[in-house]
């Protein structure tokens, strides 16, 4: 049992691309999700947990800073994540804690670097990356090299496409030979089904834990499942029944955008199993860190948190991927949090929560006192049923070729704007699938306005430093 007077360690499994309707615990009953079901009946499930930009380098750097977006300077991918903004790492690291990072971390970009390189510390005492499986000469290929070197070609996913154009561009091979093309056409883990990204990072977390169960510890462990491509061992697939799998959610009057384009529904049910599948092969390995946890006698000295960086359209609106306007599937993510004796066991908060409350909430049960930059708020008093969540959730986001664009969700309305002048508005009670637009309806100027209104206010505290001045 811990002493009172000692720090609880941290750690965080943080998926890529994971929905929060993909876990039976959340309500789907045609998920395979046992360790994090049993998770979540020890913890508290945010249902209503909010990133604050759809895609992936913002979102983390958002997350483990604290602070929004357009605080971080990262509103969209490839751009480097800044040295100097202190993360919640950082603030662990001083307080005492060892801090490690395996897995996908992604606060650098894939293209225009040598995976073989260092990586910047980023405040981490330990650092294992792989932000893509099998593409790269990094540590899981590394991992996977010791264990079978005869798989090494398996395991290779393909390069993003991104990086196969910066390659192309510079006539430089730095990534496994010969470079794969990335395929999204679903298929099965060519390799040993213990040799997945999902099986490497929870390997060395165990590891990690077993050399650090002596002293406070903060780890990442970051899975690239259930991000696309679609590649799931064959044993997880398994579990589900493919041609029971739903359709997507889409009207007749919503268009096919070109990475769904000659998909018929089979193709879309083919898809949705395989990323299923994908999210099984994370349980298990969630599974396996879960038990060394127990094992090793430190479960309630720790806190657990699982979340993710964003949703997937999984064909949902005719897209595939994720980006703005930022409906539901793409901007809510599953996140449990797990404190054996401190936080409510199998308690679901419904408050509307952002993905910026998660460093203040840690530091919060943690004890450590929070930084003034931090702009996100402390959940605990909303987990202990104190307070409410919050009133609104905000994102934002600046891609280089298209328009600078955020979105608003409250209880009632979800809304999108684009420096275009393109607004969004959606009655969430009489549209719950966020199909129509209703901005320009006469019976809902009202409603506009008032959204307009908090968008507006969100986004002036966005850009502030969260520095408050004292009043004179």
């Amino acid at each position: 049992m811990p002493r009172a007077h000692e720090r609880p360690s941290v750690l965080i499994l943080n998926t890529d691309q994971q929905r929060f309707d993909t876990l039976a615990a959340a309500g789907n009953e045609l998920m395979h999700t046992p360790s994090l079901d049993r998770l979540a009946a020890r913890g508290v499930m945010l249902e209503r947990f909010y990133v604050q930009n759809p895609v992936c380098m913002p979102s983390r750097c958002s997350m483990m800073s604290g602070r929004y977006p357009s605080r971080t300077g990262v509103l969209c991918n490839g751009i480097v994540m800044p040295e100097d903004i202190r993360c919640i790492q950082h603030m662990l690291g001083d307080a005492g804690y060892f801090t490690g990072v395996i897995g996908k971390l992604h606060f650098l970009p894939h293209a225009a670097r040598d995976h073989r390189r260092a990586h910047p510390p980023y405040g981490f005492d330990q650092l294992l990356i792989s932000d893509e499986p099998g593409c790269y000469r990094d540590a899981y290929r590394e991992w996977v090299r010791q264990r079978d070197p005869s798989q090494l070609d398996a395991i290779n996913c393909g390069l993003p496409p991104a990086r196969s154009q910066w390659e192309r561009m510079m006539g430089w091979q730095g990534t496994v030979s010969p470079p794969e093309p990335r395929r999204n056409t679903p298929r099965y883990f060519d390799a040993d089904d213990d040799l997945t990204q999902a099986s490497f990072v929870a390997e060395r977390s165990c590891r990690f834990l077993e050399e650090r169960a002596g002293q406070p510890f903060f780890l990442w462990a970051g899975f690239y499942s259930p991000h696309s491509p679609w590649i799931a061992p064959r044993s997880c697939v398994e579990h589900y029944d493919i041609a029971a799998m739903p359709l997507p959610n889409r009207t007749g009057d919503e268009p096919l955008h070109p990475e769904a384009e000659g998909l018929d529904d089979d193709d879309f049910r083919r898809i949705k199993a395989f990323y299923y599948g994908m999210v099984t092969d994370v349980d298990r390995a969630v599974g396996r860190v879960l038990e060394t946890l127990a094992e090793l006698g430190i479960l309630e000295d720790t806190i657990v948190v699982f979340t993710s960086d964003h949703g997937e359209y999984l064909g949902d609106h005719g897209k595939f991927g994720k980006g703005m306007p930022g409906h539901d599937c793409i901007m809510r993510v599953p996140c449990i949090i797990s404190w054996p004796g401190r936080v409510p066991e199998g308690a679901r908060v419904v408050g509307l929560a952002e993905a910026v409350d998660l460093v203040p909430t840690l530091l919060d049960y943690a004890g450590v006192v929070r930084e003034p930059e931090l702009q996100g708020r402390s959940l605990r008093p909303v987990i202990q049923g104190a307070e409410p969540g919050r009133r609104s959730v905000y994102a934002e986001s600046a891609m280089p070729w298209r328009q600078t664009a955020a979105c608003l969700r409250t209880d009632e309305f979800f809304y999108s704007t684009s420096t275009a002048g393109n607004e969004l508005l959606v009655d969430l009670a009489a549209d719950p699938g966020e199909h129509h637009n209703v901005a320009d309806r006469p019976e809902y100027s009202g409603a506009l306005s008032d959204v307009r209104r908090e968008a507006l206010g969100r986004s002036l505290e966005a850009i502030q430093t969260g520095v408050r001045v004292a009043a004179y």
